[in-house]
């Protein structure tokens, strides 16, 4: 092998291996002990397995066997877990499967993008970056749809930078089909990226400003027709035909996608649709819409949550939390600071000061702006992807939760990628005219600087030297400055970042080369790092509402399984199946809370009155007075909350009476704990309405 050869194979070897390093560590943290801790979130959970009982429920994504009600999500994220689980069970592993692996997936694809945008170093950079971020193990960890979503609409990202760098039209409209996909994964979420793309053709394009206006046109077409298709076909359906759809106000999901998906996203508020932040905490401690929480099954009181030192801030589910606009313990106030302290900050935002100061930069190194580069298009993507996001999370005062900020995941790694870029042009050995030079021949930049240019390079090294230290300082100050609050990891962890970086900084002057800046890079991810894998080995996730982090204090123990009942729950489950036929409905509850955990232990129909957290009108006395007289229903549960319906509840009252569940007293005082841990602390009542 020729030393020309020789020298060109060797970087890529090096590239290939650091890039499977890379995907092995995202893959490992999203993978190591997937499912261990049980089904995850119990309502989409229950959701699959009774998808799996019927097409009919498959199709509308019924959240019951019986088929009453609709989760209030469209199909295609349930779908594919309905296919993971067919084959391999309705397990905590199956279900989280499709997150993990969309998540995994994303690592090589934002590389691929990065490197042909920036350059091999800044596509490694991006890459760690996001196989690292916190928030994105968190969620893609769990069986949540957001990992599946961000995946989507990074394939979208990659099909229309495809058609500006190609100038065919085809791969555009690939990209808008694409983001209908994720539509039908969280409806409006998906249109989040939409400025970024729109933006990039329009102005990248190939074609006249007439033609990118008729293509931005065709594709918004195709978008709607993709995105609006399962919505249309399922309001066609008469309503008695299909299940109330979950969390909509006149059973229609158009109303879902405006109303309790859209709006209520934007302003908050509440509904007859209602969402689970719609009651009292007390009576929600888990509280959701998109990350549904198995909330008080049975009644049962949530645990209270006492900070201990080193353990993180409150997090959602303890008795304080705020019900006020645009605040809470779980996403904090509403404000140009909420991404940047806690208790976001440690999910999302550890390198945000590098990336958004590296824009910046990135722009001052590209230099003029017209032309439009390959580079301008790039920050353009990225920019317009994030920046939006940032200040839609910062300010809105709209129902969200603290997983949903996987959305910054991609373009905050992007962003970051691009400014390791820009640090590795102004403080490596080239000078800011050969560079300059370069970009207007497009050529790329010799290392070798004539002797004339000496006294310009090394005050050109100087100058990148002290922009390095000064945003790597930032960020470096400001992840030291979030890890204060967990005064368990701050001490060790902090030295090793400083350690790092003054010894990144100190070669960095000494040797300005890559490897050098790579060291620095290094110091950064740390923190985040760290914080992932206390993520990806926490024993106690909260799988309601995934955050990263360590343990919460006060968090509900689960079985290794994570799918037993708790004792009182199994009592009354072993009365169920002794006194109803196999057939008919299992029994009927105020909400899926009180629901998920039967209809994952049986498989069998379990009819909510007021789908997932009591404010639908699944069915009224009518109705359910003539499935009680058909014998399709014979049993109410009611876990102390039954008097919202106050028709059904004052009937049930009078016509029925309170079953003699063997081992368990009716209205009991709080029971001590069993292995089902906190949950099993109180029962209501169990109504026989079939005498």
């Amino acid at each position: 092998m020729s030393t020309h050869n020789h020298s060109i194979f060797r970087p890529r070897v090096l590239t290939a291996l650091a890039l499977a390093a890379i995907i092995l560590l995202g893959a490992f943290l999203r993978f190591y002990q997937l499912g261990a801790t049980g089904v995850g979130n119990e309502y989409y959970a229950a959701t699959v397995k009774s998808m799996l009982t019927s097409w009919h429920n498959f199709f509308f994504v019924a959240f019951e066997p019986g088929g009453s009600v609709t989760v209030d999500k469209p199909p295609l994220g349930f779908w594919l877990e309905a296919l993971s689980a067919y084959f391999l069970g309705v397990t905590g592993f199956a279900l989280a499967l499709p997150n993990a692996l969309a998540g995994t997936l994303a690592i090589p694809l934002l590389y691929s993008m990065l490197r042909k945008q920036f350059g091999v170093l800044a596509g490694l950079s991006a890459a760690l970056v996001l196989a690292s971020t916190p928030v994105t193990i968190a969620a893609e960890r769990n069986n949540t749809i957001d990992g599946m979503l961000v995946f989507v609409l990074l394939l979208a990202a990659w099909a229309v930078w495809r058609s500006v760098e190609s100038g065919q039209f085809r791969y555009l409209l690939l990209g808008a089909f694409i983001v209908g996909l994720g539509f039908n994964i969280k409806m409006l979420q998906a249109y989040m990226v939409l400025p970024a793309l729109y933006a990039l053709y329009f102005f990248g394009a190939k074609h006249g400003w007439g033609r990118r206006i008729l293509h931005l046109g065709a594709a918004t077409v195709l978008l709607l027709i993709v995105s609006f298709s399962w919505a249309l076909i399922v309001d066609a359906v008469p309503a008695d035909s299909r299940p109330f759809i979950g969390s909509s106000t006149d059973n229609t999901v158009s109303e879902l996608i405006v109303g309790h998906n859209g709006i209520k996203r934007l302003l908050g508020g509440s509904g007859p649709g209602g969402g689970a932040d719609d009651r009292p905490l007390a009576n929600n401690p888990q509280p959701d819409d998109g990350g549904k929480g198995a909330g008080p099954a049975l009644g049962f009181a949530p645990p209270r949550q006492n900070r201990q030192p080193g353990q993180p801030p409150m997090q959602p589910g303890g008795p304080n939390q705020a019900n006020r606009p645009g605040g809470s313990n779980e996403v904090g106030e509403a404000g140009l600071l909420r991404l940047f302290s806690e208790p976001l900050a440690s999910e999302a935002s550890w390198l945000m000061p590098l990336a958004l100061l590296g824009l910046g930069l990135t722009l001052a190194v590209l230099g003029r702006p017209l032309p439009l580069t390959g580079k301008h298009l790039a920050l353009i993507l990225w920019a317009g992807w994030l920046l939006p996001v940032i200040l839609y999370f910062s300010f809105t005062t709209g129902l969200w939760h603290t997983y949903y900020l996987i959305m910054i995941g991609p373009a905050l790694a992007a962003l970051v990628g691009a400014t390791v870029w820009a640090l590795d042009v102004i403080a490596s050995r080239r000078s800011w005219a050969a560079w300059q030079s370069s970009l207007e021949k497009d050529n790329p930049v010799k290392v070798g600087i004539a002797s004339a240019e000496e006294p310009r390079l090394a005050m050109t090294q100087s100058y990148g030297w002290g922009l390095a230290a000064l945003l790597s300082g930032i960020t470096l100050g400001f992840e030291i400055f979030v890890l204060s609050a967990y005064p368990t990891y701050f001490a060790a962890t902090s030295a090793l970042m400083i350690a790092l970086w003054l010894a990144g900084m100190a070669l960095l002057w000494f040797r300005p080369q890559t490897w050098a800046l790579g060291l620095v890079l290094v110091s950064l991810l740390v923190a985040p790092l760290f914080w992932s894998g206390l993520t990806s080995f926490n024993p106690q996730p909260n799988v309601s509402l995934p955050h990263a982090g360590p343990a919460m204090q006060g968090q509900p123990a689960k079985s290794a399984a994570g799918e037993l009942l708790s004792p009182t729950q199994q009592k009354v489950l072993d009365y169920l199946l002794a006194n109803t036929a196999p057939d008919a409905y299992l029994a009927a509850t105020l909400d899926s809370h009180g629901a998920s955990p039967f209809i994952l232990a049986t498989g069998r129909a379990v009819l909510t009155f007021g789908g997932f957290n009591g404010g639908d009108n699944v069915i009224d006395l009518a109705g359910l007075q003539e499935m009680l007289a058909s014998g399709e229903l014979r049993f109410i549960l009611d876990n102390g909350n039954l008097s919202q319906k106050a028709e059904i509840f004052a009937w049930v009252q009078t016509s029925c009476q309170v079953a003699q569940v063997p081992g368990l007293a009716q209205n009991a005082q709080p029971l001590s704990q069993g292995p089902g841990g906190p949950r099993d602390q109180q029962f209501t009542a169990l109504y026989d309405c079939g005498n």
